[in-house]
């Protein structure tokens, strides 16, 4: 049996295929409040969340059960929408002689009294044949019913896989099956077509004409023309539809052939200009095969004729083999509709196709900046990537040059021990100030830090379950999402060097040390993009940027600068003297596109054409999302100020340039005079690197981790039973003390975020009542920690970790005053960023600003939301008046970095110990503002909430 063996694709997939776009999936929570994730939390929880999939499609609806898993009730739900339309997705159950008998049995459905009046594509192709002039009067072209109807189409791929990349063969099938009807079906061998043997009940056919719509009488329909020959330029066209006659006739006048039975049609792809969908219609390809004159429409002595020249432009934006000359159009019947639906294509719609069929080109067009956008060779954090994620490009690629949906494993890494990355961080020291792009690699180490690390792999099969990428990075990551998403942009970069000629330069990296984790059985999948005919040189010119002295970057990698920026076409007059002759050719094949001003060619002012504009865009520095023109001029500019240069764009790019251009008339006419492309730039704002992101490119374990470890050799050595954490957040550190065997017999945080403490709530509960350990109860409080409450009185620990910057500099002062005098606790561990370790982690060196003869800029800070940082200095003088004030002593140390070398420790750190042995005592049930969120306790082996 053909196919055996191979995987079957899911309901999803198949959805997927027959839809695309037009399946529209909406998963909504369903919670069940009989149960708690965790119990006793005092903020509103939604509990175990259950899963419910709404499916629409153009023709109807299905809502699937509740499932635990999100991609299961989706699953569900494109099952049942599969059973709907009457396609089996175990397709490989059937034989080879059953998809035969459905196929009959379907094509005399079809053409039953009851099918006539359905409301879907080919019901209303049906009725459109039924308004034909002569003989041709109710007769269906085969390629319609080859293309319209699912089941008939799913049923031809299990006759035969290769039907998935030539539709021809389901047009042959087709007439086979007919021909098993002979008192049912006409199937005339020279016409492909097929009409009822008996006519329809005239009743029928009045009331249908009845309902025809006198909306449309004639129209023109602009649509595009793509010669064979590669030399001719992809044209402007006109379709002459209307309401009594098939559109499949104006096509095939169009293309010279006798009638729409010749006319063959693809898969629905692209978009137009207003968003409608476009099929490439061409004629019947003529083979030598038995059913192929049959099928053509075409006699055995047409088939000997010279087969045409193959249509590189078309056969590439459908992904099959189409000869001869082609029309891209935007016109067909939609669901629940007699009307024709039509829309204008226009020789940029073609070029826009074009582009979208890369993964550059995918990113491209959906940050709406197809010559500025370029695909990111690296995927840093969620927060600053811009566009679709890495995967659903990966999905949208596959679609379309119909592999099968990716397959994407994750997997997780052994961890280290608290106590083995206590012992390396003690060896750690400040690395130097390397290249940006090593530090940017740096974050990705193949061995995790502090938890689990995760890893994904990516294998990319054909329809037919041959192998065509596999991609296994070796890197760990943090987050699974993280693993996910830069395993599918490795893929998406491989993919990319068969389409490097649309790139706007060439300077974009894409080998990588994971090149080596890709394989490959089939090194030629793809055949470069034939959609420029210029064969020069692809080097550009720059000139003007920003000066001619020698700039360096003021803006690091890892941060997100938003600019305004425009790009025109310019020509100097005394380079355009050739420009008449030029013209009057293009205006020959393409006047119907647009109006060209009669004095163009006696006219030799310079000319200047806006052809791309973004009023504000934002992309992140260093990972290659904008062209090496833009983002070199970017991150040498101050926030406010402009800049314009000019470069001599490569021919590589006038595919990219037409894509974008209102008028390709005069843009192919400027594009013929060797052009300027101006660019314009106003730097709108700039946000550095996240503190997290600087702090991971130097330390390994990132110094939130290093600061708890530390945290945690205090409390053990102190024998503490009771803790507070004051700016507990999501409870990082208490989390990480059930890690450890501890005399820790009380734990409490505080906070003013519902949401990170619900978080911890969700955590500890978790550890608390799964591992055996010494604490006997646990609560989270809602509350300001300037605020005094009576029950954090007097407790053996209290700590502040990266907390006092997030406010005010005189409320962290506030603290300080009353954590010491108030609460009281023995031992205060405060930490907070030190200042000076800022122009490490934001590689702003003074040998740099001394080279540009500039005043020494200040770093920044390393979060947006901090309210200020201090020096070594200042941390010492708070902490130190403090410490006196209060009969305290103080001191101090860090993590990151070291002590005794400049500038200190990355994260400097203040340990108070409380000099009294006693303190007095608050009155019970005073001063109490705290909200209990969440209490656990333990009693003799009992959880009471």
């Amino acid at each position: 049996m053909a196919g055996g063996g191979k995987h079957t694709p899911t309901p999803k997939a198949i959805i997927h295929q027959k839809f695309g776009a037009k399946a529209s999936y909406r998963v909504e929570e369903v919670h069940d409040s009989s149960q708690s994730g965790c119990p006793g939390l005092a903020i509103p929880q939604k509990g175990p969340c259950l899963y419910r999939c709404h499916l629409e499609l153009p023709e109807f609806s299905v809502v699937s059960n509740v499932f635990k898993k999100k991609k299961d009730s989706e699953q569900s739900a494109a099952e049942l929408a599969l059973e709907k339309l009457g396609i089996r997705p175990q397709n490989d159950d059937l034989t080879v002689d059953e998809a035969w008998d459905e196929i009959v049995g379907r094509i005399k459905y079809i053409f039953s009294d009851e099918f006539l009046s359905a409301e879907q594509p080919l019901g209303a192709h049906l009725r459109a044949a039924l308004r034909r002039d002569g003989e041709r009067c109710g007769s269906v072209p085969v390629s319609v019913i080859a293309t319209f109807d699912a089941k008939i189409s799913s049923r031809c791929k299990i006759i035969d896989p290769s039907v998935e990349s030539d539709p021809f063969l389901a047009i042959s099938y087709v007439m086979k099956a007919a021909a098993k009807l002979p008192d049912y079906i006409v199937a005339s061998p020279h016409v492909a077509s097929l009409r009822r043997k008996n006519a329809y009940p005239s009743e029928i056919v009045e009331a249908l004409a009845t309902h025809v719509s006198i909306s449309l009488h004639s129209r023109e329909v602009a649509a595009v023309y793509i010669p064979c020959i590669d030399e001719e330029v992809v044209e402007l066209d006109t379709l002459y539809i209307s309401s009594d006659r098939h559109y499949l006739d104006s096509i095939a006048e169009r293309l010279g052939l006798k009638d729409g039975s010749q006319v063959m049609m693809s898969r629905a792809f692209g978009k137009a200009s207003c968003g409608s969908e476009c099929r490439l219609y061409f004629d019947i390809p003529k083979k030598s095969s038995d059913n192929s004159s049959e099928a053509s429409g075409s006699s055995n002595e047409d088939s000997s004729h010279i087969k045409k020249s193959r249509n590189a432009r078309a056969s590439y934006i459908c992904g099959q083999d189409i000869h001869g000359d082609a029309i891209l159009a935007s016109v067909g019947y939609r669901w629940k509709s007699d009307d024709l639906d039509y829309a204008d294509v226009t020789v940029n719609s073609f070029y826009r196709i074009c582009c979208g069929m890369s993964p550059n080109g995918i990113y491209k067009i959906s940050r709406q900046a197809v010559i500025a956008a370029q695909l990111p060779f690296s995927f840093t954090t969620k927060s600053n990537w811009r566009g679709p994620l890495p995967r659903e490009i990966l999905c949208l690629f596959c679609h379309q040059h119909r592999l099968a949906e990716p397959i994407l494993s994750s997997s997780t890494a052994p961890v280290k021990s608290l106590s083995d990355i206590f012992r390396s961080h003690k060896k750690l020291k400040v690395s130097g100030v390397d290249d940006a792009n090593e530090n940017l690699s740096r974050e990705k180490e193949d061995t995790p830090g502090l938890g689990h690390g995760f890893r994904c792999e990516v294998k990319i099969f054909t329809k037919s379950q041959d192998l065509v990428l596999e991609c296994s990075p070796r890197k760990f990551y943090e987050k699974e999402n993280d693993a996910i998403q830069n395993a599918s942009l490795r893929a998406l970069l491989w993919f990319s060097k068969f389409f490097a000629d649309l790139d706007v330069d060439g300077e974009q990296p894409c080998d990588t040390d994971d090149d080596q984790d890709i394989k490959s059985p089939s090194p030629n999948v793809f055949a470069a993009p034939p959609i420029s005919q210029n064969e020069h040189s692809s080097e550009s010119k720059t000139t003007n940027v920003l000066s001619a002295e020698k700039r360096v970057q003021s803006i690091t990698n890892g941060s997100v600068v938003s600019i305004c920026y425009s790009l025109s076409l310019a020509v100097d007059s005394e380079d355009s003297s050739d420009g008449e002759s030029s013209r009057e050719d293009i205006e020959s094949n393409e006047d119907m596109e647009s109006e060209v001003d009669a004095e163009y060619s006696a006219n030799c002012e310079p000319s200047i054409d806006l052809i791309e504009s973004n009023e504000e865009i934002e992309f992140e520095v260093g990972t290659g999302s904008m062209n090496p023109h833009i983002e070199s001029a970017v991150t040498q500019m101050t926030v406010g100020e402009y800049s314009s240069f000019s470069i001599t764009p490569p021919d590589a790019a006038e595919a990219l340039i037409l894509a974008v251009a209102s008028d390709t008339v005069r843009i192919r006419s400027l594009l013929s005079e060797r052009p300027s492309l101006n660019y314009s730039i106003l730097l709108l704002g700039v946000k550095g690197p996240s503190e997290e992101r600087m702090e991971a490119a130097f330390f390994k374990p990132p110094l939130s981790k290093q600061r708890v470890e530390y945290a945690l050799k205090h409390i053990r050595e102190s024998s503490a039973s009771t803790l507070v954490d004051f700016g507990c957040g999501s409870g990082s550190l208490l989390d990480s003390l059930l890690d450890y065997p501890t005399s820790l017999q009380t734990i409490i945080g505080v906070d003013i975020s519902p949401k990170g403490l619900a978080r911890a709530a969700k955590m500890l509960h978790l550890k608390l009542n799964k591992e055996a350990c010494n604490v006997k109860s646990a609560t989270l409080y809602d509350g300001s920690i300037l605020e005094f409450d009576s029950r954090l009185h007097d407790v053996d620990i209290g700590t502040c970790l990266e907390v006092i910057e997030h406010m005010e500099e005189d409320q962290a002062c506030e603290f300080g005053e009353k954590v010491l005098s108030l609460f009281h606790p023995k031992l205060l561990i405060v930490s907070t960023p030190n200042y000076e370790f800022n122009t490490i982690l934001q590689r702003s060196t003074p040998e740099t600003q001394e080279e540009n003869n500039s005043e020494p800029q200040l770093p920044k800070f390393r979060n947006h939301d901090h309210k200020f940082e201090w020096t070594r200095e200042q941390f010492n003088n708070w902490a130190s008046n403090l410490a006196k004030r209060h009969n305290y002593s103080v001191d101090f140390s860090g993590v990151g970095g070291s002590g005794e070398v400049e500038p200190g420790f990355a994260s400097q750190i203040a340990v108070f110990r409380r000099e009294a042995s006693s303190v007095e005592k608050v009155a019970e049930g005073s001063m109490q503002p705290y909200k209990v969120i969440w209490e656990w306790k333990k009693e003799d082996g009992d959880k009471k909430v």
